[in-house]
């Protein structure tokens, strides 16, 4: 699978890429908001999205809700150290992949991988 991750930090970048590679992925893009992640997303077309919710310049669940009416339907995984019932169900309606609290294990990630991948298989 091809992944797009944003995410405004640095670190969440390099930690993300290394696991996403260790688990066979590709990651084609990597955005540090989400005006860049909408802006991009046609551009290099991926298969699954892992975006951050709380960004500058603009905020996950209003990329999302851009990238939807765009017509693209790429599988979101959202990314917050906010775990809270509200935030979650918030993005509930964006129809999104699944959700990680930060800071997410491995385990976590790669089963989300899997299940995204046996989705779109």
């Amino acid at each position: 699978m091809r992944v797009m991750i944003t995410d405004d930090s640095p670190m969440i970048h390099k930690l993300l890429k290394k696991m996403v590679e260790e688990a066979g992925h590709e990651v084609c893009f990597i955005a540090e908001n989400g005006k860049e992640a909408v802006e991009n997303v046609l551009k290099v077309n991926p298969d699954l999205i892992f975006m951050d919710i709380t960004m500058p310049v603009m905020e996950g669940i209003e990329a999302v809700k851009k990238i939807r009416e765009m017509n693209v339907n790429v599988p979101v995984v959202f990314l917050s150290a906010l775990g809270d019932d509200k935030t979650i169900n918030s993005t509930k309606s964006l129809g999104i992949a699944g959700f990680l609290t930060k800071p997410f294990r491995k385990e976590d990630l790669f089963n989300l991988l899997k299940k995204v991948e046996g989705e779109n298989a």
